[in-house]
Formats: structure tokens, C-alpha cells, sequence
């Protein structure tokens, strides 16, 4: 039996005015992780100034979420996934997005979003007993 994957929700929200925004976002991401029976491991969020940088080491909930994704990677044998809502959550400079996704494949995961896209491939990265999103 394949167990199914662990997630690790993050997004990022520079003011109040986009909270809910925000909420509704990491909504899609809990509904996302239900419908494929993934294990949700926690949601990290930067906020305010620390959400506008575009490199992941000014980013303190992004690096802790990286360092938990590998603090579980020797204990628990599952495979990993960032879950976003989109890209841009990650940053809206495109050339600056492999660094995040590094950072995360380092960690020994691969980022998806609820829209179905991943830079790893569904089938051979994320197995579930559920059909792969479509993409």
C-alpha cells in the first residue's frame, strides 16, 4: 500500500487589506490536499515585508518550512510537497522562482499547485491512490 504524501502548505501575504485573499487561497489548498487524500504537515505564511522579498532566504516561513521538509525527510520515508495556490506565491519574479523550487528539491520535495502543475511528474513523484490532477 502506498501512503500518501505529506504537504506542506505555503503562501505569502504583504497587508491586512489581502487577508482574505489569503484565507481563501490556503482554502483551495486544504480543499486541493482532501480531494487527492494528501496529509497536510502544517501551513507556513510570510507576511508584510518578509512576503515581497523574491529570495528564499528572506523569507523566515518558507526556510522553515524547507527545514521541516527535511527534518522529515529522514525520518518518515512519504514524499514531500509544497503545495501553493499558484506560482506567484512563491515569487512574481519568474527568474528568481528556481531558487525557491531549489531550495525545496534540496529538501527532497517538489512544489504543486492547486491548479495541478508540479515540477515533478504526478505519476512517478507523488503517488496516491487517487487519479493525478489535471495538467
Amino acid at each position: 500500500m502506498t501512503r500518501c504524501p505529506l504537504v506542506y502548505v505555503y503562501d505569502r501575504s504583504t497587508g491586512l487589506s489581502s487577508r482574505r485573499l489569503l484565507e481563501q487561497r490556503l482554502i483551495g489548498c486544504r480543499t486541493t490536499a482532501d480531494r487527492y487524500g494528501w496529509e497536510i504537515t502544517g501551513i507556513w505564511t510570510d507576511h508584510g515585508t518578509d512576503a515581497m522579498s523574491h529570495l528564499p532566504r528572506e523569507r523566515p516561513a518558507f526556510l522553515n518550512l524547507v527545514h521541516r521538509m527535511t527534518a522529515d525527510a529522514s525520518a518518515v520515508r512519504r514524499q514531500r510537497m509544497c503545495l501553493v495556490h499558484d506560482w506567484d506565491r512563491l515569487t512574481t519574479a519568474r527568474t528568481m522562482r528556481m531558487a525557491f523550487q531549489r531550495q525545496v528539491a534540496d529538501a527532497g520535495g517538489c512544489v504543486a499547485t492547486t491548479f495541478g502543475e508540479s515540477d515533478a511528474r504526478w505519476e512517478a513523484r507523488i503517488p496516491t491512490s487517487q487519479p493525478a490532477p489535471p495538467g
